[in-house]
């Protein structure tokens, strides 16, 4: 009986609470630092002409790496550091690919890219 009147109680609670919570409806907005470093991939890719129209970077990604010898660098100092490089989602519509950008960890300039196959 004990049981009984302790475990309802607890029970109603915990529904209470769970009910309370509810998911984030925002999408996740990218930090500044993070909009920085596509604002310069994208930047480095219009001068290029390697940037279709429609592209305007909010689908970006950015992780960090290691730079290797993979990469078209603009002086090989940088190989071997720590790098951002920020890839752009494929498109069936598109014929080329864009290419993925190497962005120096500090600065934010453009220290690279890596063409798509």
């Amino acid at each position: 009986m004990t049981f009984t009147r302790l475990f309802t109680p607890l029970c109603f609670t915990m529904l209470m609470l769970v009910g309370c919570i509810q998911p984030s409806t925002s999408p996740s907005m990218p930090s500044d630092d993070e909009t920085a470093i596509i604002k310069s991939a994208v930047t480095y890719l219009q001068n290029k002409n390697w940037l279709p129209t429609d592209e305007n970077g909010k689908q970006a990604t950015i992780q960090s790496i290691t730079v290797d010898d993979r990469y078209d660098l603009v002086d090989d100092r940088f190989e071997g550091t720590r790098a951002w490089i920020v890839t752009f989602p494929p498109d069936s519509q598109r014929t080329v690919e864009i290419p993925q950008v190497l962005v120096e960890s500090e600065s934010n300039d453009v220290i690279g890219h890596l063409l798509s196959e």
